[in-house]
Formats: structure tokens, sequence, C-alpha cells
């Protein structure tokens, strides 16, 4: 069974099929002589798109956190606010077996974190083929983290050259001590976004006491360290 969470929220549907559009920047140039020569350049942002399902009402195959029904004006909303925030957010894909656990996880590399922008979003009603539902193109483009500069900066008149005594990392954050659980988390997605591993939802389940990491209730409070 494959899991689509975008900032924390499952879909309720999973999108039958996603593209993923692995962008490079070579640059070609062509010399006096005529030849052409590739110059090779670090690796792009990707791009990943698909198109997802929001139900009006309640199916056999849909699924819900908490199993508390949610309407397609819920992901809009969602999807609204990501756009309008100008801050990037996670984007995994999961694929867990018939026992619940995870086989496959897409959307992140080993060394990096998932983290995704909403690029634009087309919403599609159409009455032969959603009915009361609908549905929604998604595109995203990756994020990467970058360093900013603080502190004070020392201007060399003569080389006209700035010093920078302090950096910090665009997206980093300390980890909390720990965490409320709100509604559409997940115990995995949890320990992403506040750890950086969704791997340690065995760690911190046992740490809580909390025999099924599948069910934890909102407001409950999980401690991370």
């Amino acid at each position: 069974m494959y899991q689509y969470y975008i900032d924390g929220v499952l879909l309720p549907v999973a999108p039958s099929a996603m593209d993923t559009s692995i962008n490079n920047n070579n640059t070609t140039i062509k010399l006096l002589n005529g030849e052409e020569i590739n110059i090779i350049k670090k690796v792009g942002l990707s791009d990943v798109s698909f198109t997802a399902l929001l139900p009006n009402k309640e199916y056999p195959f849909t699924i819900y956190e908490g199993g508390s029904f949610q309407n397609a004006k819920y992901y809009l909303d969602l999807f609204e606010r990501l756009k309008k925030s100008q801050k990037p957010f996670l984007f995994l894909v999961i694929r867990t077996d018939e026992s619940g656990n995870v086989v496959y996880r897409g959307g992140d590399d080993e060394d990096k974190e998932p983290y995704y922008t909403l690029e634009e979003y087309t919403i599609k009603e159409n009455a032969e083929e959603y009915g009361t539902d609908c549905g929604v193109e998604l595109s995203l483009k990756q994020y990467r983290s970058y360093a900013t500069a603080t502190g004070s900066i020392q201007i060399d008149q003569n080389s006209q050259t700035a010093t920078v005594t302090q950096k910090r990392d665009s997206t980093s954050k300390q980890t909390a001590k720990s965490y409320t659980v709100q509604k559409g988390d997940t115990l995995w997605n949890i320990c992403k976004k506040e750890l950086g591993d969704g791997a340690k939802y065995q760690e911190i389940a046992q740490k809580n006491s909390i025999t099924t990491p599948n069910n934890i209730q909102v407001g409950q409070v999980i401690q991370l360290e």
C-alpha cells in the first residue's frame, strides 16, 4: 500500500502514478571552430507531478488519519496554505506491506530531508469523471537548504571583500523535547519532522509505551527526548 504525505497530511487516495523529472544544469556551447562541448554543472532541482482524487464522501478505498473523514475542501485549503506560505514542506511517498512495515520510502535520499515547494496546482471538476468529487493536479519542486549570513560583516575597503563571522542553515531548527499530536499526524511523520528520521518511530513508541504506533490520538503528548 502506498501512502502520500504532504506536510504531514495523508492524502485519502494514493495517486495511481507519479512523474519525477531529474533535472540537470549542464550547458552546451559551440566553440569558434564549430565544435560543441558540454559544460557539466551540479545537478538541478527535481520536479514531481501527480493527480490526486479528493473525495467529498467516504469510500471503502479511502484512508483517513484517525479514521475521521475529511472532504475535498480540507485538502484544497492545505494546498492553498502551502502555496501562500512561501515555505518548503516535507513530501513523502511510503510503501508498507500487509503488516504495516515500511518497505519503501521515496521522495528523499539517504542524506537529505525530502523538502519540496508547491509550484502550482489545478483543480479538476468533471461530473462524468469525478461525480461530486474533484481531482487536483499538483506540481512540486525539490527544495535544497542553503546557508544565509548572520552576525557582523567586516568589509575590507582595499580588496572590496566581505567576511561573514557566522552562518546558519535555512531549514535548521532545534529538536523539541515533546510534541502534541495534531489532526492528521502519524508517529512516522512526527519523527521525520521533529527528529529528522521517520525510522525512529519504533524507538519513540517504546519510549512512550505506545504498543500500536499506528494508533495515536489528537492531543496526546509524545516525549521525544
